[in-house]
């Protein structure tokens, strides 16, 4: 109830100094707990749920009070079928057919697109083929989905990543989730045992951990419409890098440690220290080295957390992909593969897809390190 009630203290401070800026904007806040129950159910307990408006929290009634307890079941977890599939089409007034706001379509030939994603990440997949040809060349090496193995998921925070959450949990189930803005593994050595106690007594592991990054229709980096959210201006992905490139540009690069934005002034620090990214105002990086970047710091994190808990357990197998997930136009996504490798017995050794790349996006492999 104590971390309850911190995370109610701490959602009111932030959203509230977000109003402060933005007096037109309105939030909804739900904070409580969720419950784990037998055979899979689950439930949440509503502890305070309030409006705020014009800069004033009041209190939030439900329409109709399931209990007088304010406890609520929640739709199964396994049931996937109300999820939004990665692009969803504009009915015949062209508005989204869920939440019936008006959807963007960039109608503009996505060759500049295809020029840039091609020059800046050669060999990039499709989201769906990538998670199948990962299951294709780990269920011969023993990885069963569903059945001995469990899938670990880093993704920045950004809601624009779902649909590759969402590809990996409908292959491999349920992911605990090791991510932060960027994509940046800062669950640290609690969060990686706590994933690590969770997997059959075998001990199979798949890791998919990935930074990511926007390219519109013009071949813009960074660019993106969110269409999903029903946004029709153009946004930036990923919004922390982004900010991080800014700093660095403009000379206002602060690397001190802010209690109030932990993740974001622990990513900047992280990836100063773990790459050769420079600093400087006069060689200021684009946003795509500090993807670059970002995608080497979390490969870097992520095999030297394996490689700690492969050391107590030595019967334990990993699979690790790491590389940077692309926004296209109209919804689409990619990714590309920077490394893929497996530890077993504590050794890495090069994981290759068994499938052999082609020049075309919906494939790819391996493909070398920037």
């Amino acid at each position: 109830m104590a971390a309850y009630e911190t995370i109610t203290i701490d959602l009111e401070r932030h959203v509230k100094r977000d109003a402060e800026e933005f007096k037109d904007r309105q939030y909804a806040l739900f904070t409580g707990v969720q419950i784990h129950g037998p055979n899979g159910s689950d439930h949440c307990w509503l502890g305070k749920a309030s409006l705020l408006i014009k800069g004033e929290l009041s209190p939030l009634v439900l329409s109709a009070n399931s209990t007088s307890q304010f406890t609520v079941n929640m739709t199964s977890s396994q049931s996937h079928s109300t999820k939004l599939s990665a692009n969803v089409s504009a009915d015949s007034n062209g508005a989204c057919p869920h939440c019936h706001q008006p959807m963007k379509k960039i109608a503009t030939s996505t060759d500049s697109f295809q020029s840039t994603l091609d020059k800046l990440f050669p060999n990039a997949y499709g989201l769906e083929e990538f998670v199948f040809e990962t299951k294709q060349t780990l269920v011969p090496k023993g990885f069963y989905p569903h059945v001995n193995t469990l899938v670990c998921v880093g993704l920045c925070r950004d809601e624009i990543t779902s649909p590759f959450e969402e590809e990996i949990e409908a292959m491999w189930g349920q992911a605990f989730i090791c991510g932060s803005l960027g994509g940046m593994l800062f669950c640290g050595e609690t969060g990686f045992a706590a994933a690590h106690h969770h997997a059959p007594s075998n001990g199979f592991f798949v890791y998919y951990c990935f930074t990511h990054i926007a390219i519109d229709h013009e071949g813009n980096v960074g660019a993106v419409y969110r269409t999903r959210s029903g946004m029709n201006e153009k946004t930036t992905a990923c919004g922390a890098l982004a900010a991080f490139t800014s700093e660095i540009a403009s000379n206002k690069l602060n690397l001190t440690f802010n209690e109030d934005d932990i993740e974001m002034s622990m990513l900047k620090k992280h990836i100063v220290r773990k790459t050769n990214l420079s600093t400087d105002p006069a060689k200021a990086p684009t946003l795509f080295e500090v993807t670059m970047a970002a995608y080497e710091t979390i490969t870097i994190d992520l095999e030297r957390h394996v490689k700690h808990d492969a050391e107590k357990f030595k019967d334990r197998q990993y699979a690790l992909f790491t590389g940077v997930q692309i926004h296209g136009p109209n919804g689409s996504d990619h990714c590309w593969l920077g490394k893929a490798s497996l530890l077993i017995k504590g050794e890495f050794s090069p994981l290759v897809l068994s499938a052999n790349p082609s020049s075309q996006v919906q494939t790819g492999s391996t493909s070398k390190s920037h």
